[in-house]
């Protein structure tokens, strides 16, 4: 019986290997199927641009001893750019001095009605020393926002002081000086996930 047992049991093992190899190969090719989706994307987005700080211009081409982490976002943002920036700058602690030089932190408000110059320097400067706030017209911010794939719109809130907020994508674009993507990091808690990809340019 045990005999019978072992035989029908082998067989089913038999029929089990080619399963699991066919589940094995399709998660590896759909992992790789989404890391060239993600490749395709950010080839298609990105690009050299130039907003007003409060220390002047800001060209990220002039800079090309730096990586950028660009964030688009805004000041009056109740959770998810605070939780964001905050996220960056606990990565940014986990670098070296040297390493550290190697990025800038790049705040860009989608709300640049209410965003002056001014206050973006001092909340950005509130999270880290090495990001900075930037912003310009409603016009070129739209334009920017759309070379880079990132979305954002005004929702009316009734009954507000406010007046409005802004629903905005929430990620992390790490480009070079000729504004190419080279990652991208979604929204996270975890600084674990930002900081592997920082470490992963170095």
């Amino acid at each position: 019986m045990f005999k019978q047992f072992q035989k029908h049991f082998l067989k089913a093992l038999m029929m089990l290997v080619p399963v699991v190899a066919l589940v094995t190969g399709m998660e590896a090719f759909q992992n790789w199927q989404q890391k060239q989706q993600a490749e395709q994307i950010q080839s298609n987005i990105g690009g050299d641009f130039t907003l007003q700080s409060a220390d002047g211009d800001y060209q990220l081409s002039a800079h090309p001893d730096k990586l950028a982490v660009i964030y688009f976002g805004y000041t009056q943002c109740p959770d998810i750019c605070p939780t964001s920036l905050s996220v960056l700058a606990h990565a940014f602690k986990q670098l070296s001095d040297d390493e550290l030089k190697r990025f800038q932190g790049i705040f860009i408000s989608v709300d640049p009605e209410r965003d002056s110059v001014q206050h973006l320097k001092e909340y950005s400067k509130f999270f880290h020393d090495n990001i900075i706030g930037l912003t310009s017209t409603p016009e070129q911010i739209l334009a920017l926002s759309r070379q880079y794939g990132a979305f954002y719109q005004k929702v009316k809130l009734e009954g507000s002081a406010m007046g409005y907020s802004v629903d905005h994508t929430s990620v992390f674009y790490i480009v070079n000086s000729d504004g190419k993507v080279l990652a991208t990091v979604p929204h996270s808690g975890d600084p674990a996930q930002i900081l592997a990809a920082l470490k992963q340019q170095l």
